[in-house]
């Protein structure tokens, strides 16, 4: 998958826009919207892959007629998306009751996608499970695609992920609300602060014992507000401090990155030739295996490409078609890997975010892998050239590498990852869930 290459074909269809208007919607889907999944990598011409005129069988009759989606993008004989089309002069607004109809009938679908074939609505369900949020995630308009692209490629067929695009939306969509929320009660330049965040104050261990009546609340807004305001300098103030002294503003959380004192190294087999550092890496600073400063969470093609790989090995793998009991719906359910990234590494994981198999960084002096497996086993499972690295509190057994494509001849102990975190799964237990930093 190649990000340019999308752009590419992506400015093509835009071409083509003029041409299409005032002929209606199947003119639309055929120029703009199919090309557009050709670019994202679907097979159009599959009809097993990209369905048209989907009909679900919840769908409700019309004057005898059963009403069908426009387009399902279909894996492995299950429908994952559906993506409504307007013709290229409609607005979108006003059409999401009936993507929300399809798209909450059907479990097994995870993005509703509703377009005129030059901006596109991207829904999913952040809130309730199979019940569609009236906003979308994210919206992509092609005269400003260059702004999208990045987000865009999570939807490309090497690396189509339902969990992952669902968490990727959620933490989206919360952050959004949650922003809002606090720039809205903490910036007190021209406001007071609200009876509820006096309350909350207030309420806190050790602050106020008594009654908090209305008196008790203007007695004690001006108080806050003062205090509020010295909390919130302090904080600038040390930001400001830590961008001058060259490091990332917010500082991220502490994190234990080195091995336990006493600790013995993990044997490794041949020495393997290290990648030059970056520009920018300081000389003779010590390998940790953190990204570089402000770095925050991007998801890149590199790390998408590393996804797209370990994703491929566990379908041709003796487990590809394996099942595991989830809790939460109390039954077996088919396996899907997803990926989560956060400021400190990108993460490969079966299901749910704690049933990791792989993490990597590729973003710091010495890029590395590190697998869910048996320290002990690690040296037997590695090819020639490969070197282990210190132990971290991101993985027990981490691997350098030059880049994701190392990643095919890793396989075998990318295998025993995947094997040992079902294994964990199997027994009840959870491999270990070490979540250092926020993520994305």
């Amino acid at each position: 998958m190649s990000i340019d290459r999308i752009k590419e074909k992506l400015h093509a269809i835009q071409a083509r826009i003029p041409m299409v208007r005032g002929r209606g919607e199947e003119a639309t889907k055929q120029a703009l919207v199919l090309p557009m999944l050709d670019a994202l990598g679907y097979d159009i011409w599959n009809p097993t892959e990209v369905c048209p005129e989907f009909e679900a069988d919840f769908a409700i009759k019309k004057l005898g007629q059963k009403e069908k989606v426009d387009l399902a993008i279909v894996v492995e004989g299950t429908p994952r998306a559906f993506i409504e089309v307007k013709p290229v002069d409609c607005s979108l607004d006003g059409h999401n009751g009936q993507l929300a109809r399809y798209f909450n009938g059907v479990p097994s679908v995870s993005l509703a996608v509703l377009t005129n074939g030059t901006e596109y609505r991207f829904f999913t369900d952040t809130g309730e499970p199979n019940l569609l949020d009236p906003t979308p995630f994210f919206t992509l308009r092609l005269d400003g695609v260059d702004l999208g692209l990045d987000v865009l490629a999570r939807f490309h067929k090497s690396v189509f992920s339902p969990g992952a695009i669902r968490e990727y939306a959620t933490e989206l969509n919360y952050t959004a609300k949650m922003t809002s929320f606090l720039r809205q009660e903490l910036d007190l330049r021209s406001r007071e602060p609200s009876d509820a965040l006096v309350r909350w104050i207030l309420a806190g261990e050790g602050m106020y014992e008594g009654r908090v009546m209305a008196s008790v609340l203007e007695r004690y807004r001006p108080i806050a507000k003062n205090a509020l305001q010295i909390v919130l300098r302090d904080v600038v103030r040390r930001s400001v401090a830590a961008l001058d002294e060259g490091v990332s503003a917010p500082t991220r959380a502490e994190v234990d990155l080195g091995v336990p004192a006493g600790a013995p190294a993990a044997p490794a087999p041949a020495p393997r030739a290290i990648v030059p550092a970056p520009a920018s890496a300081e000389a003779g600073a010590p390998d940790t295996g953190e990204p570089s400063a402000n770095r925050g969470i991007v998801t890149t093609q590199g790390e998408l490409s590393a996804f797209a790989i370990l994703r491929d090995q566990f379908g041709q793998s003796a487990i590809g078609a394996a099942r595991v009991f989830d809790s939460a719906v109390r039954k077996d359910v088919p396996i899907e890997v997803a990926y989560k990234d956060t400021t400190v590494y990108f993460g490969v994981y079966f299901n749910k975010p704690s049933w990791w198999f792989v993490r990597l960084q590729l973003d710091c002096k010495q890029p590395w892998v590190a697998f869910n497996v048996e320290p002990a086993m690690a040296p037997s499972l590695l090819p020639a050239g490969f070197s282990l690295l210190p132990a971290t509190s991101f993985g027990e057994v981490r691997v350098g590498i030059r880049g994701p494509d190392d990643l095919h001849a890793l396989n075998r102990i990318a295998y025993a990852a995947m094997c040992r975190t079902l294994e964990e799964r199997k027994r009840g237990s959870e491999p270990p869930t070490s979540e250092p930093s926020k993520s994305n």
